[in-house]
């Protein structure tokens, strides 16, 4: 198994097809999942933050409905306060002797207590509603007298040593009293501060679950500071300790009442349910189709386009070994199909050259002929394919590739148009730069470089494709060392009455300085590019002109290039 996936990974990295087909599925994969994991998410958050807002909208309305009747009872029991009452009957009563008193006085005072507190809550269900429970009075010596008939107070002392905030309001217990809620007042004695006892109103514990009909059973519940059951859908969680540790997906929702040290607690599930995740299968299901119609359509298309591209490669590798072979069966008219044409040209004019110059002029136009050979080097071809293939490994540089083919096969029309020995300087520092262009392509921030032509010497004639030679002299000598890339300045200009064409590029430090000779810059490492293009000046314009190379400082070279100043004509003659 290891050894298959080894030779599988080596097919891969030796074939640009199964690169690109690769990296463009990836290209669209990624997307497709990423676009629908974020649609599942953020369909998540958006039905959970609803989910919590209509539950905190839900706890809002509860809560208002049960604090409405909590604020009524307390300021009617002030009311019944101020009216006094309650006093005179606790007055009366602590002025009694129970000894002293016959039993039927006693009676009387407490038939009469129990009245009164009758008016009272007839009166207090009116005004406030259902709610109402009971009406109570609590002495100093914990005697209860009420209207709760069989159902009496169970903790009457506990309302005698409930904490109050303010001595003369009511304040709702935080404790209940046989599953009843209740809220318990101060009665004095006018003024003074003497208490004379305590005025309890109880609550209906079925007509407060009336406020939870609204909510599931165990999701809505009344409770003290200290998470004490107070009001719950079900009775006998009253008294109970909220246990509020649940799952993870639990939401807890909590209101303070107005009117009470109560806490209205609301428990919800909120998440995405079943509609999203059935969207999100749906949506996985898509972008499965997706990738599959994507991959085989890629598949198709860049077979058609690596296909000529393998096979002018193989030719190329024939050619430097001087085996020349035509490009066959191009059926296409894209830059791939126009850069196939131009290498047929240039294999069929490199064969005449080859035929009519190699035996008879060998000699004398040894000059001529490299410099020939040398703009038409399939070995410019082949390396411009190899960086072709290489950037089409990196998703960042694959879509310059369109633009990398249509500058080279620019550059190899015009390399191989019949009958041009000299063109403008304007025309030449073009395709000068459409190959500074290509390597930039591939170099990226590395390469950096500036053209400077005044106008004055547009029209000047140079030979064709003069400057190729020096322009990849300066990138593949000095820039691609350079670990951090360097710059390229190619400037023209008169003088002395000479055209003077400088390429100065970035290099890595040599401890030698001076000018360099040409032979000496070849010992040195930095190709015969220069003795060609050296030799085709002298052979047009005499040795007086020519190629000089030299070193001003450690980390730059200049490259200067001395012709006459000639106009250019359009029979490309000088």
């Amino acid at each position: 198994m290891g050894h298959f996936m080894v030779n599988l990974f080596n097919l891969i990295r030796s074939r640009l097809f199964y690169k690109m087909l690769i990296i463009y599925s990836l290209l669209t994969l990624v997307p497709l999942i990423i676009v629908s994991a974020t649609f599942y998410f953020r369909s998540s958050q958006l039905i959970g933050k609803k989910a919590t807002e209509a539950a905190q909208q839900e706890l809002a309305a509860a809560a208002s409905a049960i604090d409405a009747p909590l604020s009524a009872i307390k300021k009617r029991m002030l009311e019944i306060g101020e009216r006094n009452v309650m006093e005179s009957y606790l007055k009366l009563y602590s002025q009694t002797d129970a000894n002293a008193t016959s039993d039927s006085n006693r009676q009387q005072l407490l038939e009469n207590t129990i009245d009164a507190l009758q008016v009272e809550l007839a009166e207090l269900k009116r005004s406030v509603g259902e709610f109402v429970d009971n009406l109570y009075v609590v002495t100093p010596d914990d005697q209860v007298f009420g209207t709760g008939g069989n159902r009496p107070l169970h903790y009457p002392s506990a309302y005698r040593l409930l904490p109050f905030e303010f001595d003369r309001m009511p304040e709702w217990a935080f404790f209940s009293d046989d599953k009843r809620m209740a809220c318990d007042m101060k009665i004095y004695e006018s003024g003074t501060d003497e208490v004379l006892g305590w005025l309890v109103v109880t609550l209906v514990p079925a007509s407060l679950q009336q406020t939870f009909v609204d909510f599931a059973s165990g999701t809505f519940y009344i409770t003290n500071s200290d998470n004490i059951i107070l009001s719950a859908s079900h009775l006998d969680e009253v008294g109970r300790v909220l246990d509020v540790r649940g799952p993870a997906t639990l939401l807890l929702i909590q209101q303070k009442s107005q009117y009470a040290d109560f806490h209205y607690i609301r428990l919800a599930t909120p998440g995405a349910g079943g509609i999203v995740e059935k969207q999100a299968m749906f949506a996985a299901a898509v972008t499965f189709v997706a990738w599959l119609t994507v991959f085989f359509v890629t598949y198709y298309i860049l077979k058609r386009v690596t296909a000529p591209i393998q096979r002018l490669t193989r030719l190329m590798r024939r050619a430097e070994r001087e085996e020349y072979q035509l490009v066959q069966d191009v059926s296409t008219r894209d830059e791939i199909a126009m850069l196939c044409h131009g290498y047929n040209q240039m294999v069929r004019r490199t064969k005449i050259l080859i035929d009519k110059n190699y035996k008879n002029e060998l000699l004398v136009r040894e000059a001529e002929l490299k410099a020939i050979r040398m703009y038409i080097n399939p070995h410019f071809l082949y390396n411009t394919l190899e960086y072709i293939s290489i950037m089409s490994q990196k998703p960042e540089k694959a879509k310059f590739v369109p633009d990398i083919v249509h500058n080279l096969s620019s550059i190899f029309r015009f390399s191989i148009t019949p009958g041009e020995k000299f063109v403008s300087l304007e025309t030449e520092m073009a395709f000068a730069e459409k190959y500074l262009q290509i390597h930039q392509y591939r170099l990226g921030e590395r390469l950096q470089y500036r053209l400077a032509l005044p106008e004055m010497l547009l029209q000047s004639a140079v030979p064709k494709l003069i400057l190729q030679p020096l322009v990849e002299n300066a990138v593949i000598h000095g820039i691609d060392r350079l670990q951090g890339g360097g710059r390229i300045k190619i400037e023209a200009r008169e003088e002395d009455y000479k055209l003077v064409i400088e390429i100065r590029n970035s290099v890595p430090p040599e401890k030698a300085d001076g000018s360099l000779s040409i032979r000496q810059s070849a010992r040195k490492g930095l190709g015969s590019g220069l003795e060609n293009v050296n030799a085709r000046v002298r052979h047009h314009f005499g040795n007086v002109y020519g190629v000089k190379l030299s070193r001003e400082d450690e980390d730059s070279v200049t490259v200067t290039l001395q012709m006459p100043i000639q106009l250019w004509n359009e029979t490309g003659e000088d």
